[in-house]
């Protein structure tokens, strides 16, 4: 017999006890197929049960009772229910102060500060919230809890209220109490979160090291038959998993989103690529929409990078709807920035500007720090395309001024700046331009992608000085990078900028080469785009056009140069 019909007699009969642990067990058995309507059908029922034995609310065991209503806020934040999950929270957290056990009472605490973060709650409510729960935890001695507790706090603390260095300590502190008592979920969740304050920190290469090692572990976890554990945190980021097996595997997806992330930031598009798929499929198998949306996200900078753009805005496309429904912001905003990029990509700047000045506006709303920087390069870049130089110029020194704000090596997503050293030479602060340059290149250390908008840069200065042969050396190492790195939309751009200086220096043969090198990659980006209306408006864009007018001008003019040079 099924437990949901056990349930049924048992409550028919009048055994309290029995039904309420079949309740119970009815619960877990709808929760593991995703019927999570019935699921809390039958927690409710087991809820009301508890209520009303007064015999029953003293022979249960604490971590029974904690089942119960972890599950329960567990399916009604699934199901988007905030305020029945914080109740259930809240009736937990009493149960566990009056009889008293701290430790649970910490673990409720924790909750509570991962549903308001998730709701985009008052920093001030998830701190003491936050507080309460590592004074419950030290009280308990309880080593599961500290390590949980100390966890939450890292995660909130680096990648919610992005300030990495007071999440750092709390991050390493769980990492060794998780191995300190032999955890390897918590161990594994532990790396996860310190790979994403690294990220946050702009230590990519520290940030890779991390998740690698917690993906081992995922993998090992998800070959060994788990012991039933209650639940643990889930990551605020991947919503509400519904069990133990489903959170260890929406977390896993999530750190082959950020491995995504941090390989494009490191110039490792084809990887990127494999692990943004692969953490997308995962989410999907495991019908996470939170978990869908950042996969999403990840899979979207890797095939920008690589030149699938049409794939990236289908795939932008069919979760924007979505990403819009969270209650957690400032996912959406990270939505509206990877729009943008997809949008100048195909060369569709109208759209990206009004994307770009969204996430502009939700950025400063939310105060979200550093992630105002990139839609602020951006928009640089958006106005100088069209011209707007003064605009550009305005957005160039906003960027500059939080990125000096912050004590961070490399910023997130952090590429096209050769667009702000344009615009502060055009607007008369060239002093702040070489500055700007000079700090780049003391910033990057080894990291290849980062030193692409470098060279660029450093092009610029020495092409506005009339040292066009240094200029050539910055653009002839910069294209050999970008080969290097495959990346073709940065090809095509670094070879149109070849094609000027040589015409600037009167060189019209090598100018041509590389407008007709420019024009042959854009060609390729443009058969891969299969959309004819969307391919149609890739090779309109204004800078696309001047390419392929400028290798048009050029293929005409040189052999008439030359029969003229063999007639004279």
């Amino acid at each position: 017999a099924r437990a949901s019909e056990l349930a049924y007699h048992a409550r028919a009969s009048g055994e309290t006890e029995a039904a309420y642990g079949y309740s119970v067990q009815a619960g877990d058995e709808a929760m593991a197929v995703f019927a999570v309507a019935d699921a809390i059908g039958y927690y409710e029922q087991a809820r009301t049960l508890l209520q009303q034995s007064q015999p029953m609310q003293t022979e249960l065991s604490a971590s029974e009772v904690d089942h119960l209503y972890a599950s329960l806020g567990r399916a009604y934040t699934n199901q988007n229910g905030w305020q029945q999950a914080q109740q259930a929270y809240e009736e937990l957290l009493a149960y566990a102060q009056h009889k008293p056990r701290p430790a649970l009472a910490s673990m409720t605490l924790n909750r509570l500060a991962i549903l308001a973060v998730q709701q985009s709650k008052d920093r001030s409510q998830v701190q003491a919230l936050l507080e309460e729960a590592w004074q419950m935890a030290q009280t308990s001695s309880d080593q599961r809890a500290l390590a949980e507790t100390e966890w939450n706090r890292a995660q909130i603390t680096g990648i919610v209220w992005d300030d990495p260095k007071r999440a750092f300590p709390h991050g390493e502190h769980a990492l060794s109490l998780a191995r300190g008592i032999q955890d390897q979920e918590l161990e594994a969740r532990s790396l996860y979160s310190l790979g994403w304050i690294y990220i946050r920190a702009g230590d990519f290469q520290q940030a890779m090291d991390c998740l690698e090692a917690a993906l081992e572990l995922y993998a090992r976890l998800s070959n060994e038959q788990s012991a039933s554990r209650e639940l643990s945190l889930p990551s605020f980021a991947i919503g509400a998993p519904l069990t133990q097996p489903l959170t260890n595997r929406a977390t896993e997806a999530l750190c082959w989103v950020l491995l995504a992330l941090t390989q494009v930031l490191a110039g490792q598009v084809q990887p990127s690529l494999r692990s943004g798929r692969r953490a997308l499929a995962l989410s999907q198998e495991i019908k996470n929409g939170w978990a869908q949306i950042n996969s999403s996200l990840g899979l979207t900078y890797g095939l920008l990078e690589a030149g699938a753009y049409e794939e990236a805005l289908v795939l932008m496309q069919s979760t924007m709807a979505q990403a819009r429904t969270l209650p957690l912001t400032f996912i959406y905003q990270r939505f509206l920035l990877a729009q943008g990029r997809t949008y100048h990509a195909l060369q569709q700047w109208e759209e990206a500007h009004s994307t770009l000045e969204e996430a502009e506006a939700m950025a400063e709303t939310l105060d979200l720090g550093q992630f105002r920087v990139p839609v602020l390069s951006q928009l640089c870049m958006n106005c100088a395309v069209a011209g707007e130089w003064g605009q550009a110029h305005t957005y160039a020194v906003k960027a500059i001024a939080l990125r000096e704000s912050f004590e961070r090596a490399m910023i997130l997503l952090d590429f096209p700046c050769q667009y702000e050293t344009e615009a502060l030479l055009r607007g008369g602060d060239e002093r702040q331009a070489r500055a700007e340059v000079q700090r780049l290149g003391e910033r990057m250390g080894a990291n290849r992608r980062y030193r692409l908008p470098y060279l660029r840069s450093e092009a610029l200065l020495s092409a506005w000085d009339g040292e066009s042969e240094q200029a050539l050396g910055h653009l002839r190492e910069a294209a050999g990078l970008a080969v290097d790195l495959g990346l073709p939309g940065e090809r095509w751009q670094i070879q149109a900028a070849l094609g000027r200086v040589y015409k600037a220096a009167g060189d019209a043969m090598q100018a041509r080469m590389a407008f007709e090198e420019a024009a042959r990659i854009i060609q390729g980006l443009a058969e891969g785009i299969k959309d004819e209306a969307l391919r149609s408006r890739f090779l309109a864009g204004p800078p696309i056009q001047q390419v392929l007018q400028q290798a048009h001008r050029l293929a005409t003019q040189v052999p008439q140069d030359q029969a003229e040079q063999g007639g004279s």
